[in-house]
């Protein structure tokens, strides 16, 4: 399994972060890798409900469900892929700080089929992509653009 964390200071209170952090029609505009996100048939957003992802990464677009596995407004977002070419589970830790919140996601994960044949470079590669999704986040959050 592979690991990596994200920390971030976002100056914003942590219910305008959580509440971005969990608009799922907002994640293409600041993740580039993501180009739908939706919930299940009949799901709201509480521990369990599952979330389907579809995205591209290195010129292949896929398909991947995810469950959420902590839910707790203005603290804790969390998830699990259950399907997909990476079992991916994100970790995200908001924490009121002096001028905004503290976000720290923690990332932990490893790649499926086609994609583990050059896991160490896709972890490279994905580390980048999630860093750079989460300066995007940042700045439009910070931009109120979000």
């Amino acid at each position: 399994m592979n690991e990596f964390q994200i920390v971030r200071v976002i100056e914003r209170p942590p219910e305008d972060v959580f509440a971005a952090l969990v608009n799922l029609a907002r994640i293409p505009d600041w993740n580039s890798s993501v180009i739908e996100v939706r919930l299940a048939k009949d799901a709201v957003l509480e521990v369990g409900s599952l979330i389907v992802y579809v995205g591209k990464f290195l010129g292949r677009v896929f398909e991947s469900d995810s469950q959420i596995t902590e839910f707790t407004p203005n603290t804790r977002y969390s998830s699990k892929s259950i399907s997909g070419p990476f079992h991916l589970e994100v970790e995200n830790i908001l924490e009121s700080v002096d001028g905004g919140t503290r976000i720290t996601s923690n990332f932990r994960g490893e790649s499926r089929g086609f994609f583990k044949l050059a896991e160490p470079v896709m972890v490279r590669l994905s580390k980048n992509l999630f860093e750079t999704a989460t300066d995007n986040f940042k700045a439009l959050l910070e931009a109120h653009s979000l």
